[in-house]
């Protein structure tokens, strides 16, 4: 049976490639990741608020942590919250929560609370508010008590709001314009081109100890042409191909083991 440590010493590597975590060295800025990371910068140092949109897969919560991974921390203490569900506190609730703050009676006097305890601190205070595409309108709009008081002059904090692609539907909503409108900066990501395909995989490889390229060119273009870029299925279907090939007893990955693996995948 193959397993990890197998893989690993069959290819001459040092750890298993193609793993949700990213290393810097394993860390491949293509055109939009850049794009993305530069406006999100932008955005933290000049406290605009900003939309970042993207749909799932493509690396999104690998740039987040880049972009934390960027800062001081002596000057800079962020509060990320995966907005999976606000429940029972609602959104400025869970805020407070993070903040060591007991909610208030109202949703209005927890956010002057968070507000006033924002105005003590003395580092750069962000908020990265992550999956609020499950959010619904009326919890989304809970972000006004927060962005009304002064924001439009002294903003209070930095804000990321990001989420896949529903998210900038809900941000459509009438009632959300105002929010909607101070969302000055906005950033996405993009599916990999072929040739960012091709140079991801040498990269991801080449960080878990690789010392030459292991997938032959037409491989790695079967690899584009069946995730069109997508980087989390391109990790699954590459891993699953080195488990083919590995199997087959072979030291580097053809297009007969990209099909195999997908073939495999696809039906299992």
């Amino acid at each position: 049976m193959m397993n990890a440590d197998r893989l690993v010493n069959h290819f001459n590597l040092t750890q298993l490639p193609f793993g949700r975590a990213v290393s810097e060295a394993a860390l491949f800025p293509h055109r939009t990741f850049s794009e993305a990371l530069a406006r999100l910068s932008l955005a933290l140092s000049t406290k605009t608020p900003a939309l970042f949109i993207a749909e799932p897969g493509l690396g999104k919560s690998t740039l987040l942590g880049s972009l934390a991974d960027s800062l001081d921390k002596n000057a800079n203490h962020i509060v990320y919250t995966p907005l999976c569900s606000c429940n029972p506190y609602g959104l400025v609730g869970q805020l407070a929560v993070r903040y060591g703050l007991r909610p208030k009676r109202s949703a209005s006097q927890t956010a002057q609370a968070v507000l006033d305890e924002l105005a003590r601190t003395g580092r750069n205070e962000i908020l990265i508010l992550d999956e609020a595409h499950r959010l619904p309108t009326s919890t989304l709009d809970e972000l006004r008590l927060l962005s009304n008081l002064d924001f439009d002059r002294v903003p209070p904090f930095a804000l990321i709001l990001a989420g896949q692609p529903p998210l900038r539907e809900s941000l459509a909503h009438p009632d959300l314009s105002s929010l909607l409108q101070r969302l000055a900066i906005r950033a996405s990501l993009s599916p990999l081109s072929e040739q960012e395909t091709t140079d991801y995989l040498d990269r991801r490889l080449r960080a878990a100890g690789a010392r030459a390229t292991l997938f032959r060119p037409l491989a790695a273009a079967r690899i584009f042409e069946k995730t069109r870029g997508v980087l989390r299925l391109i990790n699954n279907l590459a891993l699953a191909a080195l488990l083919a090939a590995a199997a087959a007893g072979k030291k580097h990955i053809d297009v007969q083991e990209i099909d195999d693996a997908f073939f495999d995948q696809e039906n299992s």
